[in-house]
């Protein structure tokens, strides 16, 4: 990353990222379990961290499969398309019911 600063001033020391890679295996099998209960059936994540001079992910898909997606995330961003918001809430903010 060109600073090793993100933008909330965070700058993760060698074992703190060591802990947060740790703790991301973890989290990303409870976002795992999660989602597929909501759903019932598998659904495809990827977990970005950063904060120690470069990012760290997890995923539950191939590398190929979430570079994908976080292109075609990216290209929404600088298209500068409308947030739409989380699918539970009417756009408003309002969850839905």
């Amino acid at each position: 990353m060109a600073d090793d600063k993100n933008k909330s001033g965070v700058m993760l020391t060698a074992q703190q990222q060591v802990r947060v890679s740790l703790a991301m295996q973890r989290v990303a099998k409870m976002v795992d379990k999660e989602l597929h209960k909501a759903a019932g059936e598998p659904v495809p994540f990827s977990l970005f961290t950063w904060g120690g001079g470069r990012s760290q992910y997890v995923a539950n898909v191939e590398r190929a499969d979430a570079k994908t997606v976080m292109r075609e995330t990216l290209a929404r961003w600088d298209r500068h398309e409308p947030d739409l918001g989380p699918p539970h809430t009417d756009g408003k903010g309002e969850t839905r019911q």
